[in-house]
């Protein structure tokens, strides 16, 4: 459906990161090149041939490209997680917690993701596919 990031995609990713900075006065940047290179890489996964598993490897590589690589000044995460609701939510998958011990152990996946950036540790896009493969649901319509 919506699988594809263009240039206004990612103008509106920019968009959304100033807004999510701004309500904790904090400030905005973004490298633009590794901004781009984290949505080249997304849209790569086009060939993969499974409709979920592609889901499932777009949205990784969103959630993870964003929270390791660090494109923008501040709200990395935040932006992550705003993009990955987006996403799936566009393409009809939801990722959902039942309750807070599930939001917790996502929070503790995306602090690590940023934290072991620095200890320069790509595992944790291996760790967030399985994770998100586990997670990540159709949207089911049955209250119709």
């Amino acid at each position: 459906m919506f699988e594809i990031f263009s240039k206004n995609d990612i103008q509106e990713i920019i968009e959304a990161n100033k807004l999510i900075v701004s309500y904790d006065n904090e400030p905005h940047g973004v490298t633009l090149d590794v901004l781009n290179d984290i949505f080249k890489l997304v849209n790569s996964f086009n060939d993969v041939k499974s409709r979920r598993d592609r889901i499932v490897k777009k949205a990784t590589h969103i959630l993870a490209g964003i929270s390791y690589n660090q494109p923008f000044k501040e709200g990395n995460r935040r932006t992550s997680y705003y993009v990955l609701k987006s996403f799936l939510g566009r393409n009809l998958f939801a990722l959902r917690f039942y309750n807070s011990e599930q939001e917790d152990e996502f929070t503790d996946l995306l602090r690590r993701t940023a934290e072991e950036k620095f200890e320069d540790d790509p595992t944790i896009y291996s760790e967030i596919e399985q994770y998100l493969t586990q997670k990540i649901e159709p949207v089911k319509f049955d209250y119709l």
